[in-house]
């Protein structure tokens, strides 16, 4: 019968020590090691979310609520063929944090920095959804805001290439500027005539050639110049008409009062009261005047034909001149009278 091998008090207390030890390492390092802030025991629940494209994630990736890691991801695989979308991702998330992903929280798929390092994005939405059960589906889509930019800096400067190829063609203005005979001969027309122009200027031709190159005409200008500075002086300083009323309140005065009859008489005017308003507003009066001047254009036209006596007189010569010798006679007559008044006037008395 063999031996029965005994173990000291003081080989149980080390394997003891060494066995709490080792408890101590397995559970710092699974501490050290857990994913996505998940405690090591229980608290945990599972959501799926179907995606068109995960962009490069994989197991092991962060999961952010609000910037704040809460789970990771467990698993990346092809969905089943009457799935949404064509990628199922799995995300282990905290209980915890249940409440606050509802059906209105929304998974998006983007970078950690620079190098590209992917995580998950969930952002709450608004308040009033009901909380994901326990395997529920958190409705997303991949969204990597690096590969958007990248994506439209590739469109950009595709537009940018399209653009230049088409200058290089000579399509649009710009390409007809560098590339068409027809716009370059009229630009180099265009500076030989302005060449032309700012030769003949330098000559001293034209208006602008005699300001540049003729002084009697800077000092006519400039003479010009003082003139009226000095009027305008002489107008602040209330000389002359201006100068008064600009600064003379009488004048002023006088002048608003002037204004203001003048209003008054227009609105007399507009009433009707006087000639001139029964003239603008009357049509009886109006009338009146226009027959008034129809009888004179009339009596105008009779005397041009000679009809009458004033057109006798006007048309007819040999009744002007005898009209004129008359009126001759008579003169003489009336300086004889004044000269000799006995010639032409006696009085004879007889007494019965």
């Amino acid at each position: 019968m063999p031996r029965r091998k005994t173990i000291s008090y003081s080989q149980l207390r080390v394997g003891i020590v060494v066995l709490i030890a080792l408890g101590i390492f397995i559970t710092t390092t699974l501490y050290i090691t857990r994913e996505g802030g998940l405690p090591l025991l229980g608290g945990q629940y599972t959501l799926y979310s179907y995606l068109g494209d995960v962009n490069g994630l994989k197991p092991g990736a962060p999961v952010h609520l609000s910037g704040v890691e809460v789970g990771s991801v467990t698993g990346v695989a092809f969905a089943e063929p009457e799935a949404p979308r064509p990628v199922r991702v799995t995300l282990q998330l905290r209980q915890d944090i249940r409440d606050r992903v509802t059906t209105n929280s929304q998974l998006s798929v983007g970078s950690l920095g620079v190098l590209g390092e992917k995580m998950v994005s969930i952002d709450p939405g608004p308040p009033g959804g009901e909380p994901l059960p326990d395997g529920g589906v958190l409705e997303g889509e991949a969204g990597d805001p690096i590969k958007g930019i990248i994506t439209d800096a590739s469109q950009t400067m595709k537009d940018v290439r399209d653009l230049i190829a088409g200058v290089q063609r000579g399509e649009g203005s710009l390409g007809a500027i560098l590339k068409g005979d027809e716009f370059r001969n009229k630009l180099m027309d265009f500076v030989s005539r302005a060449q032309a122009v700012f030769q003949r200027m330098s000559s001293g031709e034209g208006t602008l050639g005699k300001l540049i190159n003729d002084p009697e005409l800077y000092d006519n200008l400039k003479g010009l110049s003082a003139d009226l500075n000095t009027i305008t002086t002489r107008i602040r300083e209330g000389e002359g008409g201006l100068g008064k009323l600009a600064s003379d309140p009488e004048t002023a005065a006088s002048l608003s009062d002037m204004i203001r009859q003048l209003d008054a008489v227009s609105a007399r005017m507009a009433e009707g009261e006087g000639s001139i308003g029964a003239l603008v507003t009357e049509r009886e009066f109006y009338d009146k005047l226009n027959s008034l001047s129809g009888n004179i254009d009339s009596i105008t036209a009779r005397v041009n034909r000679g009809e009458g006596t004033m057109g006798a007189l006007v048309q007819d010569r040999e009744l002007y001149e005898n009209l004129a010798a008359t009126t001759g006679e008579l003169q003489g007559l009336i300086k004889d009278i004044r000269a000799d008044p006995q010639k032409y006037l006696r009085i004879r008395v007889s007494l019965f």
